[in-house]
């Protein structure tokens, strides 16, 4: 029986709809994150907790090498051991130095912060990062990317070989049991947030600046100054960055109603008509889009990796500038006025090339490879 570990972060159980296909093909499955047990637990996934600061530290990164190194030193022999998210993919290779029990595979969903802003410290960090990745990549069995863009900028750096990487655009969604398992009643909840008879926009993500956060509220301000009456809503937490306030938030509560973070996003999504997301953040691809997609949301996102992966201009939403509240809010008042039905079916449609059924059979040949050598 192949063994497979899933290592990632705070979101790693993420991952476990990914393990449950894996164990279904036989695999011995287990799980290494930062998050509470409890879950995993709960769908009976071997699950072993590290620390991990999200921020860089010299000293907090080195003790958490240390802690994954000690984890992976008991693994079986030809172990594959598979990092998601920007840390867990540099510390990975890093704390397998010298270890030949395991095979290296890692996905990079997306470039993060650092390529996110132009300015003189991400320029010292973009460095920094390439030279990390140069460095690691030796003891890396393969490379998994989410769009063409990641991709296409670890070739022209030379950060990897190209016989030993593959694109696998999103980490998947089970698009049959996402739309299988829906609330059909949700007049209360429409009540309760007193959503009115009016076009219902909705954006879903952590409460973080590169999110777009503050352009969305800035063109719902606009919308309601211009006369247009719509429903807007804002899910998520805040981010321990603290990069946007709930005073910040509060400003815009004529407009916008925050509802923070919620249990029932899939009915939240399916109360709404428009799904927005106006990052700037370097994605993979956004998970939160394709569940929108899945339930027939036409959706404004902007021209970003990862984003325009999965949306088309004018098939199934908008695509839209960064950091431009006024595009944002013509792209809404646009959508808002017209017929979005052939919208929403293009959405369902075009989501069926990132279903998990699909990106699991990718995964598994790229395991087999390495399982070869």
């Amino acid at each position: 029986m192949n063994k497979l570990v899933f290592l990632g972060g705070e979101d790693v159980s993420a991952r476990i709809e990914i393990s449950k296909k894996f164990m279904a093909f036989g695999y011995k499955i287990e799980i290494i994150g930062t998050q509470n047990e409890a879950i995993f637990i709960k769908n009976n996934i071997p699950y072993k907790k590290y620390t991990l600061n999200r921020e860089f530290n010299i000293f907090n990164d080195l003790k958490t090498i240390f802690e994954l190194r000690k984890i992976l030193k008991k693994l079986d022999k030809e172990t594959i051991v598979h990092a998601f998210d920007t840390k867990p993919t540099l510390y990975l290779p890093i704390a397998a130095l010298g270890l030949s029990n395991i095979k290296v595979v890692r996905t990079i969903t997306g470039m993060g912060r650092i390529f996110t802003e132009e300015n003189i410290k991400n320029t010292i960090l973009k460095l920094i990062y390439n030279v990390v990745q140069k460095a690691v990549n030796y003891r890396v069995d393969f490379t998994v990317f989410q769009n063409d863009d990641d991709y296409n900028y670890f070739i022209k750096y030379n950060l990897v070989k190209i016989d030993k990487t593959k694109v696998i655009k999103s980490s998947g969604l089970d698009i049959e049991k996402f739309i299988t398992s829906l609330n059909k009643d949700l007049n209360s909840l429409k009540e309760s947030l007193k959503i009115r008879d009016k076009t219902t926009f909705i954006l879903v993500s952590r409460m973080v600046k590169q999110k777009g956060i503050l352009y969305y509220l800035e063109a719902a301000k606009l919308c309601h100054e211009n006369g247009y009456d719509f429903n807007f809503l804002l899910v998520g937490q805040l981010d321990t960055d603290k990069s946007i306030t709930l005073n910040e938030i509060e400003e815009y509560s004529p407009y916008v109603t925050y509802l923070g973070r919620r249990e029932d996003v899939k009915e939240l999504l399916q109360i709404s008509d428009i799904f927005v997301l106006p990052t700037y953040y370097r994605e993979g691809v956004p998970r939160v889009l394709l569940e929108a997609s899945a339930l027939g949301l036409p959706l404004i996102t902007t021209n970003m990796p990862g984003c325009k992966d999965v949306v088309i201009e004018n098939y199934n939403g908008k695509l839209v500038k960064i950091k431009n509240s006024e595009d944002l809010y013509k792209a809404m008042i646009t959508l808002a006025n017209e017929d979005t039905s052939l919208y929403s079916l293009n959405a369902k449609e075009k989501v069926k090339e990132f279903d998990l059924n699909k990106i699991v059979n990718q995964y598994n040949d790229v395991y087999k490879k390495i399982g070869d050598k």
